[in-house]
């Protein structure tokens, strides 16, 4: 049996983001690869009730039995020791990740207790969406009186959305409830600069092009020794009274994309955050990951 939300999915959602983005076909519209569900133990590992209760639950609330995950280094501060179980962890994949997502958008999510919404920066810079849980008893398949302790959990999506925009898009065409923002603006995706230092860079480059050639002009009357100190200290109060911004040393280098002053590659003309991110769409050909 196909589940309700991958029929909704195919049958709505597609349609609706190949029109928002203007995709070629349906192929390259975003989905969902697969739900990873994570629960840690704490310090309390090595306690096999407390392990067996871990997975007793996270197997009720996924319908999968988890896989348990161990310590990979053993740091004295944190009291962990290489080997041991640190939790349990399960990845949903197909129908039983389009069946849990239904459940816990419409079910799990509104019996939070002053559920606000989800938070927006739980995006990552590949499309992926992260965010935590406090209580696994919002679950309708665990029983309040049989919990011996109230756990939290952490749930990751992944999708084949390239940037958060898009995966954005695509959640919130599922229903996620996200928090609604106090501005009816745009979403800022934390890799814009600010608007008024891209403004005042904009102002600074058009002062520099109206001044450049009585700059240059009273510069070499400066430079020029062999006229005499007065024409050349004259020359010199001149270029004070020119404004200061329509110096080129005033101008910041700034990304085309994003307006981003740090990390900027001059033959590019961009920043390093938005090179990785046209590499990874593939929209800049032959480049590729470096792995090793």
């Amino acid at each position: 049996m196909i589940p309700r939300l991958k029929k909704q999915y195919d049958n709505k959602i597609v349609v609706d983001l190949i029109k928002e983005f203007s995709l070629k076909n349906k192929f390259m519209a975003p989905r969902i690869t697969k739900v990873v569900l994570n629960m840690g133990l704490g310090q309390n590992g090595n306690d096999k009730k407390i392990l067996e209760n871990c997975v007793e639950d996270m197997s009720l609330i996924c319908g999968q039995k988890p896989v348990i995950t161990k310590f990979k280094k053993s740091i004295s501060n944190f009291k962990t020791r290489k080997g041991t179980p640190a939790g349990v962890k399960v990845t949903l994949r197909r129908n039983k990740m389009y069946e849990f997502v239904d459940r816990l958008i419409n079910i799990a999510l509104p019996r939070i207790k002053d559920f606000q919404g989800l938070s927006v920066n739980g995006f990552d810079n590949f499309g992926n969406y992260t965010f935590g849980i406090i209580e696994h008893i919002i679950f309708p398949e665990i029983n309040f009186d049989k919990v011996d302790r109230i756990r939290g959990m952490d749930i990751t999506l992944c999708t084949t959305g390239h940037n958060k925009k898009i995966s954005y898009a695509l959640l919130k065409a599922m229903n996620f409830p996200f928090k609604r923002t106090k501005n009816k603006k745009e979403i800022n995706w934390g890799i814009m600069a600010k608007t008024s230092s891209i403004q005042r860079n904009l102002k600074r480059i058009k002062l520099a092009k109206k001044f450049l050639r009585k700059r240059e002009a009273l510069k070499k009357i400066i430079k020029n020794k062999k006229l005499p100190l007065t024409e050349r200290f004259e020359a010199q109060l001149k270029l004070a009274k020119i404004p200061r911004n329509s110096a080129r040393t005033r101008i910041r280098n700034r990304c085309e994309i994003t307006g981003r002053p740090h990390g900027f590659y001059r033959k590019l003309r961009i920043s390093r955050i938005a090179l990785r991110e046209l590499a990874s769409s593939g929209k800049i050909p032959g480049m590729t990951k470096s792995s090793w």
